[in-house]
């Protein structure tokens, strides 16, 4: 295999050595958690010294964030891919949940973007982040409208809800494991009933239809 320049001097170098820093990042983040990640571990495990590594993120956060908006772009394309063109609310709240937490770290990495994130990164960065941000879910939102009988609108609210939702389902996997023999039958039965992929395709397929009902009640669009 060809060794790559010690330099990257090209655009498509730069991307292509950014994308290898992303990635060690995403390996660095599963490794050793959100607390522990830093600059000089990133650096030796993507290869380069520290100094390169300022030449393309600014903080470790920027890294981050930018590992972020890869995790978002990634799930945002599974969701077009695998979401079928005639689309029930369950079948749709099912996927939302698995797409995201096939995504490794999509989840932590949200769960600290607007409490410590996004306030260690340079204003700028923040700005085209978001921007980017809203442009792949609006993006989305129209892709899937159709697929979901919704108006792009709704359908943007309800991508921005569901979100917000899946975070929180996703606390009720952080306890201790009880899928033990051990483990009394109602209470196994218990955490199934409030695992995060059970508790979030309930409520999802209600606030999905609280907002297809307000669409239809807008609209003059009453169902018979």
């Amino acid at each position: 295999m060809t060794a790559r320049p010690q330099r990257a001097r090209s655009t498509a170098q730069k991307q292509l050595r950014r994308a290898d820093i992303l990635d060690a990042a995403d390996r660095h983040l599963t490794e050793v958690g959100f607390e522990a990640f830093s600059m000089a571990s990133l650096g030796r495990l993507a290869g380069v010294a520290k100094g390169t590594l300022y030449l393309y993120f600014e903080t470790r956060e920027d890294v981050l964030l930018a590992l972020f908006i890869a995790k978002l772009d990634a799930w945002r394309s599974a969701m077009e891919e695998h979401t079928p063109a005639r689309d029930t609310d369950a079948a749709f709240a099912q996927r939302f949940h698995a797409e995201a937490s096939a995504q490794a770290n999509l989840l932590p990495l949200m769960a600290r973007l607007d409490s410590v994130i996004e306030h260690n990164v340079t204003l700028p960065t923040l700005i085209a982040a978001k921007r980017r941000m809203d442009a792949t879910l609006r993006d989305l939102a129209g892709i899937l409208a159709p697929r979901l009988a919704l108006p792009p609108g709704a359908m943007l609210e309800a991508i921005h809800v569901l979100g917000a939702l899946l975070l929180g389902a996703a606390q009720m996997d952080a306890g201790p494991c009880l899928d033990s023999p051990d483990i009394p039958r109602d209470v196994r039965q218990i955490v199934t009933r409030f695992s995060s992929d059970e508790l979030f395709t309930r409520n999802a397929v209600r606030i999905l239809d609280g907002i297809r009902h307000d669409t239809h009640t807008e609209t003059g669009d009453h169902a018979t």
